[in-house]
């Protein structure tokens, strides 16, 4: 019948009708180019263990090795800031050269067969090898010997997760760049009138680090830890060694601040002021160690600064560069100079695309384009824990970040709270006129989907909504008849004040607008309280600044967020108020510490006011989301709204009360 009895398996097997579709199929050998082997091996593993695929004995015996267990480094010659170097990763008892690696990558081969098996050239544990230099006169003919540059050596070193041998006679210097080790211990450079904190040393050292090997970075120190300081031994130290001069940039209102600062701490050095319509670059250089100018003059100057050559190029507040765009970003890449750094508290914003942009400023080519998916930080969430990972591995030589919390354990605590109050009938009125005139339409175009957004108008929604928020007569324009009106919110600080001044402390205020700043001087003035007030237009900040902190009869300092909220030391005040919310939190937590700093000797009270209900509750989410970002991985005003808010949250932003 349809039955047969296969003696060798003892089983019997149905005969398959004629017509029928077959239940079992012939089987199907194949051919493969020995290339080939590792691929399929790989992408049919599952099968092959299965026992669906059966390979020839030989083939079952095949190894795909996805890491190394060590590398081995032999430095063969070194100049300058390159190195001639024996690599060889360990794989059991067989070891590949890093040359051997490299031209099978160039070739285009996914795998590299050796006698401990087949390499997966794309696996994780040599994806810093794709940023190498491809130049093949780097690598001798055997491949035994390549050529790095002490920043591919510190990449290559730096994604490296398995042992590191370093061997050879000249292995202490090669032991040296890998640990981040400058060829001196810190010693106090002549000149320096004030010593440093030994986090603050150890600081100086990494930077000498980088200039003696041809290399830049960003000193990211919590605002508050001396960054200026350790910059300012850095050019005391280059003074002995360098002939050419530093050039310094900042905003302009911290030009004064840098100029005290080098009177007082480091007199050895000799700076001058390249600013103002009278400004001679010649005559700044002859009579100087340090050139002090703006963002503005370094963008206006750029034909000239570009020839000189410099020592050091810094970038204060460098944050001020992440846009690429704009014609300072562009100036600040042409500054010729052996080593450019930068000085910041916030390297990250609102999305890694700053980090991005820093690093190609300072370290061009450095970053991959798109270090982590590089997307907006409120709209993504969050980078998968390997691609975080190898991003801190990749930009750790080159970043310097410490906290007040590690390594400043006599400064008193900093405290923060929010506040929250609610619209007064004036306020409401005046936030719903806003939504529904002018809010309605923007909010309909936002759920239509164009792709093109009025950001401009989108923006000065917000910004009425805001000043609804502050007070109504901000809005009004009618500041000097502000008793007329009711506002939350400007109760809620007469009431925090008070109670502050009540206690004894000093109070620092901080608001993003004018109009409050005078709302609140006028406040102070009929109550006969003394204060100081800084704002952009400030001729003498260095007096305003020297009367908050030394005169006992003045309580209250009124900084507008952007003048007061950089370059300045407010150690005399305790109590710091915002009145409103920034944009993102670097703004606001460089204005906190203007007072929580070294010379700070109080616990200092952090209050942010928030109207319930308004758009103010949202911003103060979105803020926190940057804020994680920042964290995570170690923005003034950009005009560009869509880097900042995802269109979901502007919608969110505009919705009725």
């Amino acid at each position: 019948g349809d039955l047969v009895y296969v003696q060798e398996l003892g089983v019997l097997a149905q005969r398959e009708r004629s017509g029928a579709e077959r239940k079992v199929r012939a089987p199907v050998s194949m051919r493969l180019e020995r290339s080939q082997i590792p691929g399929f091996v790989e992408e049919h593993r599952a099968e092959i263990e299965a026992g669906e695929l059966v390979l020839e004995e030989p083939l079952r015996q095949i190894k795909v090795l996805k890491d190394y267990d060590y590398m081995e480094i032999v430095p063969l010659a070194i100049k300058r800031s390159w190195y001639w170097l024996s690599i060889r990763y360990g794989f059991g008892n067989q070891e590949v050269s890093l040359g051997e690696i490299l031209k099978a990558r160039r070739q285009g081969q996914a795998y590299l067969e050796t006698a401990a098996g087949w390499i997966d050239l794309n696996t994780p544990a040599f994806q810093a090898l794709a940023m190498l230099a491809d130049d093949e006169r780097d690598l001798t003919k055997d491949g035994e010997r390549i050529r790095l540059s002490s920043v591919d050596l510190l990449r290559l070193a730096a994604t490296n997760r398995r042992p590191l041998e370093v061997r050879g006679q000249r292995a202490a210097i090669l032991r040296r760049l890998l640990d981040l080790q400058p060829v001196e211990p810190y010693r106090a450079p002549s000149g320096l009138a004030t010593p440093l904190r030994r986090y603050q040393e150890l600081g100086v050292d990494w930077l000498k680090f980088l200039y003696e090997n041809g290399l830049a970075g960003l000193l990211c120190d919590e605002m508050g830890l001396g960054k200026t300081h350790q910059a300012m031994a850095l050019m005391l130290w280059l003074r002995e060694r360098a002939k050419e001069p530093c050039l310094v940039v900042c905003p302009t209102t911290v030009i004064s601040h840098w100029r005290e600062k080098i009177r007082v701490h480091a007199p050895g050095l000799k700076a001058a002021v390249y600013h103002g319509l009278q400004r001679d670059l010649p005559s700044a250089l002859n009579e100087a160690d340090v050139l002090l100018t703006s963002y503005g003059v370094l963008r206006n100057d750029i034909d000239r600064l570009c020839k000189v050559p410099l020592a050091v190029a810094l970038f204060d507040e460098i944050q001020n560069l992440k846009n690429r765009e704009t014609l300072s970003y562009q100036a600040a890449c042409a500054i010729e100079a052996r080593m450019k750094l930068g000085l910041t508290g916030t390297p990250v914003e609102n999305s890694l695309e700053d980090l991005k942009s820093l690093f190609d400023l300072i370290l061009p080519g450095y970053l991959a384009e798109d270090p982590g998916r590089a997307h907006p930080a409120d709209s993504q969430p969050g980078l998968q824990a390997s691609e975080l990972d190898n991003l801190r591995r990749v930009i750790f030589p080159f970043v310097l970040r410490r906290s007040k919390e590690a390594v400043l354990e006599e400064l008193p605590e900093k405290i923060e709270d929010v506040r929250t109050c609610t619209l007064s009938e004036d306020q409401i009125k005046l936030y719903r006129d806003t939504l529904s005139s002018k809010g309605a339409p923007l909010l309909a175009q936002l759920a239509s989907g164009a792709e093109r957004l009025p950001y401009i108008h989108i923006f000065a929604v917000l910004n009425y909504l805001k000043m609804i928020c502050d007070h109504p007569a901000l809005l009004l324009n009618k500041v000097e008849e502000y008793q007329k009106y009711e506002s939350g919110k400007w109760d809620l600080f007469q009431e925090l004040l008070f109670e502050s001044l009540d206690s004894g402390q000093k109070v620092v205020v901080f608001s993003q607008y004018l109009g409050m700043i005078d709302m609140m001087q006028r406040l102070l003035n009929e109550l006969g309280i003394g204060f100081a007030a800084l704002t952009g237009s400030t001729r003498d900040r260095g007096e305003v600044i020297r009367r908050f902190n030394q005169d006992q009869d003045c309580r209250v300092f009124l900084g507008s967020l952007k003048a007061g909220g950089t370059g300045i030391d407010l150690v005399a005040g305790s109590v710091v108020l915002h009145y409103d919310r920034w944009w993102n939190a670097a703004r606001e937590e460089q204005a906190t510490d203007r007072v929580h700093r070294i010379g700070q000797r109080r616990a200092v009270q952090v209050f942010k006011l928030i109207t319930e209900g308004t758009l103010e509750e949202k911003i103060s989410a979105i803020i926190e989301r940057k804020r994680h970002l920042m964290n995570t991985v170690v923005r003034e005003d950009d005009p560009h709204f869509s880097k900042i808010f995802s269109r979901e949250e502007l919608a969110g932003l505009l919705q009725p009360l």
